[in-house]
């Protein structure tokens, strides 16, 4: 597959959830949820379609194809995470965190993510055994 622009990330994602709330996409949907128009939303689908991506018919319903599908997974599992990060281990606020999260989801690859979980659930575990880990954890990231 060929690489993706961040903006098509964004809404295979944007359809992904748009899904996941609705049962199914309509153009309108992904538009307000990305705030963009309905032709932008066009135009992207007919480049996710031509990628193998979606699948549309003229004002139909969106369908994700099983590898968009699994893209769209894939975009979603980075986001959730990094949000995490920021939100959960760094303490950001969450405008700050969905932001950051927004941003740095495309630029993460694979090794780096399965990193980034690993050391999530390490933290985690280290956290719920030690208290005093987990209070030092926050004393050191609360400073500046």
């Amino acid at each position: 597959m060929s690489a993706l622009t961040e903006g098509l990330e964004d809404y295979l994602e944007a359809m992904l959830l748009e899904e996941k709330e609705r049962r199914f996409v309509r153009t309108k949907d992904v538009a307000n949820r990305l705030g963009v128009t309905s032709p932008s939303v066009n135009a992207a689908v007919r480049e996710l379609g031509s990628l193998g991506l979606v699948k549309h018919e003229s004002y139909g319903h969106i369908e994700l194809t099983p590898k968009g599908r699994k893209k769209a997974e894939l975009i979603y599992s980075r986001h959730r995470t990094l949000y995490q990060f920021f939100a959960q281990t760094l303490r950001l606020p969450a405008a700050v965190s969905e932001a950051s999260a927004c941003g740095a989801e495309h630029h993460l690859d694979a090794d780096a993510l399965k990193k980034l979980t690993k050391l999530l659930d390490f933290l985690g575990k280290k956290a719920r055994k030690s208290g005093a880990f987990a209070t030092e954890l926050r004393e050191a990231l609360g400073r500046d």
